[in-house]
């Protein structure tokens, strides 16, 4: 009797050591060179900017309303201030802002209706390499239009 407990639990063990994760949200980390990844979401974006959290505000049960005092547009066009929706859960690939605080900005969808997540490469300002090479692509977009 002893045996058929120990192989049970041996069994129960197994079984869970071997079980997979799983996340609600799973972001894939690319391997290229930094210039490529920003490249790269830059291309895929539709507004690319820095700015100041205002003010965040619950948008539904889901999911809140950032609104923004834009620094630098590299793409999009946009100036002032505008507003961008995140999850409120980073379970559900939303990015935790804070008021006060400076970032870089990665957004998408249509311009009346951005967002963004902590999949793209919005980050705090400060600190980012990503500043570098975006002037440089907007300074190569704006001699080939």
């Amino acid at each position: 009797m002893k045996r058929v407990i120990f192989i049970a639990l041996l069994s129960c063990m197994f079984l869970f050591a071997s079980a997979a994760d799983s996340f609600a949200c799973s972001c894939q980390l690319s391997p290229a060179p930094l210039k490529k990844q920003v490249k790269d979401a830059y291309t895929d974006a539709y507004a690319v900017f820095s700015g100041e959290v205002l003010e965040i505000t619950s948008k539904d049960e889901w999911s809140v309303t950032v609104k923004i005092k834009v620094e630098k547009s590299w793409k999009g066009g946009f100036s002032e201030e505008m507003t961008i929706n995140t999850n409120k859960q980073s379970s559900m690939c939303g990015y935790s802002f804070e008021v006060g605080k400076k970032y870089l900005f990665y957004t998408y969808g249509i311009k009346d209706d951005l967002s963004t997540t902590n999949c793209s490469r919005t980050t705090v300002l400060s600190g980012t390499k990503d500043i570098k090479f975006l002037d440089r692509l907007k300074k190569t977009k704006g001699r080939s239009a």
